[in-house]
């Protein structure tokens, strides 16, 4: 009998599972957010829209990738890709690319590039230089959804790294300064429904090159960070109770 008193918890005082579990969520969704924040991987090149002797092609937030392995023209989609996403177009022309088959750049250096080349060759096509100033918009509405939501993503993760410390401080039974530990689930709350919406905005203010590209695995790890915040203050809700 007086093992089995021994063995139960006392009277009135919950089981602490509920709360790591909401914890381990929101560590996850850290991770997530992290990956998607920097991850090249927001708009990927499909596969019908690559063309022979071009490397796949996939943007961030503010970069962009393009991977010429495998490439039947290597050499000529390495240099290629080097010219266009180069900050200087016209000194890039006159050097020797790198090596590497993977190339960076910004998406802004991309769009202003594309334009200035394609203005090169529209002459006096006041129609081919309107599509042009057109699409050189369309390119850079990415580069503009991608600030915004890179903001909103770096406000998110605070949110989100400022709730696991109070559930753990909580979990603990441990208290912060002016008893901030009791904030946790409303900044899983605020840091998850942040996270969804930054990348709500991203979806509605991206472009998407007629089709030739898909959402990527960045954009889905933010959508499920999202989640997993979300989730984590229900969890510690119902620990509560």
């Amino acid at each position: 009998m007086g093992m089995t008193s021994m063995a139960l918890a006392p009277p009135g005082e919950r089981k602490p599972i509920l709360a790591w579990a909401a914890i381990g969520c929101i560590t996850i969704a850290i991770m997530l957010a992290f990956i998607g924040q920097f991850g090249n991987s927001w708009l990927v090149q499909n596969d019908d829209s690559i063309e022979n002797g071009s490397g796949q092609v996939s943007l961030g937030l503010s970069d962009i990738k393009v991977d010429c392995t495998g490439v039947a023209q290597e050499q000529s989609c390495i240099q290629l890709a080097y010219v266009l996403l180069a900050e200087d177009m016209d000194e890039a022309a006159t050097e020797s690319p790198p090596s590497d088959p993977i190339v960076k750049g910004s998406i802004e250096n991309y769009c202003e590039n594309t334009y200035s080349l394609t203005i090169s060759f529209a002459g006096d096509n006041q129609e081919f230089r309107n599509q042009a100033g057109d699409d050189r918009e369309n390119c850079l509405s990415n580069d503009s959804a991608g600030g915004i939501t890179g903001i909103t993503m770096w406000i998110a993760m605070l949110g989100l790294l400022s709730s696991v410390i109070m559930l753990t401080v909580s979990s603990i039974g441990k208290e912060l300064p002016a008893n901030a530990q009791q904030y946790g689930r409303l900044s899983s709350f605020i840091g998850g429904g942040l996270a969804i919406l930054g990348a709500m905005i991203w979806l509605l203010m991206k472009y998407d090159f007629d089709g030739d590209f898909d959402n990527g695995s960045s954009f889905y790890f933010i959508i499920i960070a999202g989640i997993l915040a979300i989730v984590a203050g229900i969890l510690d809700t119902v620990d509560k109770r």
